[in-house]
This record gives C-alpha cells, sequence and structure tokens, in this order.
C-alpha cells in the first residue's frame, strides 16, 4: 500500500528492516556518514521514512546497524577468515571484491572519523586481537616469519590483501586490471598464495 508520503505501509517487519539496511549501505557507500539522507535511504528502500526511525531510531542507529550486519557476515571487517596458507590473503581479497559497498563504507570511515561514534568498537578490537592472535599462532607453526611483529604484520598483510579493492583505479592504472574483472582476480589472488608461499618460507 502506497502512503502519502510516498513509501510503502510495513506489512512485513523483518522484510522492511532487510530492504531498509540494504538501502542504507548503497546511500553510505555513495555519500559516507554526513552525506546521506534519511529520506534518500527510505526512497531507494521504497519506504516510508518514520520506519527508520521506528527501527533504527535515527541515522546514527541505522548507521551502526548496517556495521554491525557486515561485520557479522564472515570475514567482516575485512579481516579474512582464518584459512590455512596459502589461501587465507586470496580469501580476504575475494571477501573484499564479493562486497564492494561496504569498502566504500569503511573508505568513507577513515574520511569523515570520528563523524560518528561506533558502538561496535569493542567488539572490533576483540575481533582484531584475535586475528593478531592467530598471526602468531601461525607464527609459531613456522607458516610466517617470526621476525615481524604480529600487530603490524597484520595490517601488512590486509594491505596486500585489498589494496586492488580499496583503490581499484590505481589497480587498473599499474595492471590495466580491475578486482571486478574475474581474470584479474585469478591472477591477483594467485599471487596472494605465492606471497604466502614465500612469507613461510615455502617456495
Amino acid at each position: 500500500m502506497i502512503t502519502k508520503s510516498g513509501g510503502t505501509r510495513e506489512r512485513n517487519p523483518e522484510r522492511s528492516r532487510e530492504r531498509i539496511l540494504a538501502a542504507a549501505l548503497e546511500e553510505f557507500a555513495a555519500h559516507g556518514y554526513a552525506g546521506a539522507r534519511v529520506s534518500a535511504i527510505a526512497e531507494r528502500a521504497g519506504l516510508n521514512k518514520q520506519l527508520i526511525s521506528h527501527h533504527f531510531g535515527g541515522k546514527e542507529g541505522l548507521y551502526q546497524a548496517v556495521m554491525r550486519d557486515r561485520r557479522s557476515r564472515p570475514g567482516g571487517e575485512l579481516t579474512g577468515p582464518p584459512a590455512d596458507h596459502p589461501d587465507a590473503l586470496a580469501a580476504l581479497f575475494d571477501r573484499g571484491r564479493s562486497d564492494p559497498l561496504f569498502v566504500r563504507v569503511l573508505l568513507w570511515e577513515a574520511l569523515e572519523a570520528p563523524v560518528v561514534e561506533d558502538a561496535t568498537d569493542d567488539a572490533r578490537r576483540a575481533l582484531y586481537r584475535e586475528r593478531v592472535g592467530w598471526i602468531r599462532s601461525e607464527q609459531e607453526a613456522g607458516r610466517l616469519p617470526a621476525a615481524f611483529d604480529p600487530e603490524i604484520l597484520y595490517l601488512m598483510l590486509i594491505g596486500a590483501s585489498v589494496y586492488p579493492v580499496l583503490l581499484p583505479r590505481v589497480c587498473e592504472l599499474v595492471t590495466g586490471g580491475s578486482p571486478s574483472d574475474d581474470e584479474f582476480a585469478a591472477r591477483y589472488a594467485e599471487q596472494l598464495r605465492l606471497f604466502a608461499r614465500t612469507l613461510a618460507g615455502d617456495t
């Protein structure tokens, strides 16, 4: 049913939440938190904007809900699943490549910080401690060089894995390929596996 405000009335609350979250991800990816408009999100979702307040309490609550939703997925926060070498870095690259809108939101987060305080920061720190612990265990097992500071090595590995997704134009200028192209993705993933094997001294 169409309302006077142009949106549709809520018939399925869970489906409405999903539509709002999907629309909000697109809006935050396009304009960042500061530039995003609740009315534009409602229009993208095809729902009355009052439902955003009803379900999320406003723009800030919606932003945090979007971030929680993306981070709850496998490989969320672009942390990379703790896969065995040499596949872990390629898996992280594939995670970023498969969710470019979330990558853009993370870039906006870096540009705008601290526009909005993220209520999930404590959970994010815990997740990163877990991932750094994984790096340490890989070092102890001889699959990563023990000489590296595990925290810094973790940042370096994330950077190597997602750089083409973060800066696709630079990627295209350097290689002539795009992370959205299957041919380039296969090429880059294989090089990440080679990089992982080289770090482990297994080449």
